[in-house]
């Protein structure tokens, strides 16, 4: 026979557990909703912490343009020291063709003219965008530039004749020089860390260059006055964040001596009389240096420049032994040291 054994438990026990359990639940619900949830991984900020962290961070980046973006407008207020050479050789084409003849071949007045000191003066340029701030990144790069040159000092002349060479005199004497031109720039960017902006430009315009011999019967000399069309290729490109090198080349287009708008149409006729009855002429120039960020909108910059001219006559001249023309070279070296600003 086999006996079957059950546990029994007092209903008193049973009814004490289930009013405990009972009061015991809102607690542990209330103590759930107050504990906040495990944290797992990175925690992220709220949505609209992100939004506007992004918005202000976008907004930065807009306000500070790239290093060497193009500006509106640009002055550059220089001080200028130069160099002038001249050198007029009868029945050659050049100078140099004239020097390597025989001594009893070279026949005729011939004229070398040199700056014994620079002449020191000013230069003001100005570089104008408009449109350089606008949306279009074709057109930002169009705009136009002027400048202004003006220097003086005393220099020594020296003329050789047949009757032998003169005393060297010195005279004082001006150069000044003019420049309006259209330019187009095309912009990249350059670097990675701290984006900056080089260009490659031409430009196109009108150029004079003229140089005053004061006036005298001891210097039978006149200067040189020329008006010409001038083409240029210019490329920048940064080094540094607050150094740029800047270089350009260009071509001289028939700058003929004599051409300038003056009362005195004699002088400037004889520029081209005292070597023969016409005159073809050639030229180029050249630059190179660098600029750069001193504080704010202002920078600084320093360069060297050069200016060569050529001149060919035909026909005879009133000057002894150019009968058949000759030639004359100018040459004009530059150093600019000056201040920019920018808007």
């Amino acid at each position: 026979m086999t006996t079957t054994r059950s546990a029994r438990v007092p209903s008193g026990l049973l009814r004490t557990l289930a009013l405990a359990g009972a009061l015991a639940a809102p607690a542990a619900a209330a103590s759930d909703a107050l504990t906040p949830p495990a944290f797992h991984g990175t925690r992220e900020s709220p949505a609209w912490l992100s939004l506007r962290l992004g918005s202000a961070t976008a907004g930065k980046s807009k306000e500070e343009p790239e290093v060497g973006a193009p500006t509106w407008v640009r002055l550059n207020l220089s001080l200028t020291a130069t160099w002038r050479r001249y050198c007029a050789r009868p029945g050659v084409d050049s100078c140099g063709a004239y020097d390597r003849l025989p001594e009893e071949d070279q026949l005729g007045d011939t004229s070398d003219f040199s700056s014994s000191h620079p002449y020191l003066g000013l230069a003001l340029e100005a570089e104008v965008l408009p449109l350089a701030r606008g949306q279009s990144s074709v057109l930002r790069g169009l705009g136009f530039k002027l400048g202004a040159q003006r220097a003086f000092s005393s220099s020594d002349v020296t003329l050789t004749g047949d009757g032998g060479q003169t005393p060297v005199r010195e005279v004082s004497a001006t150069d000044t020089a003019f420049t309006a031109q259209a330019l187009y720039r095309f912009y990249f960017r350059f670097g990675t860390t701290r984006p900056q902006q080089g260009y490659v430009g031409a430009r196109a315009g009108l150029q004079t260059r003229a140089f005053d011999v004061e006036a005298s019967t001891d210097t039978p000399l006149s200067g040189t006055h020329r008006v010409f069309p001038a083409v240029a290729l210019d490329l920048s490109v940064p080094l540094f964040s607050s150094v740029r090198l800047d270089a350009s080349g260009g071509l001289l287009l028939s700058p003929k001596p004599g051409r300038s708008p003056d009362a005195d149409g004699g002088r400037r006729a004889q520029e081209v009389s005292d070597f023969g009855t016409s005159v073809s002429s050639f030229g180029w120039g050249a630059e190179l240096g660098v600029t750069g960020d001193i504080w704010g909108p202002f920078g600084y910059d320093v360069a060297w420049r050069l200016a060569h001219f050529r001149d060919r006559f035909s026909g005879a001249g009133t000057l002894t032994g150019w009968d058949d023309g000759g030639a004359t070279e100018e040459t004009y070296s530059s150093l600019h040291v000056g201040l920019i600003a920018t808007y």
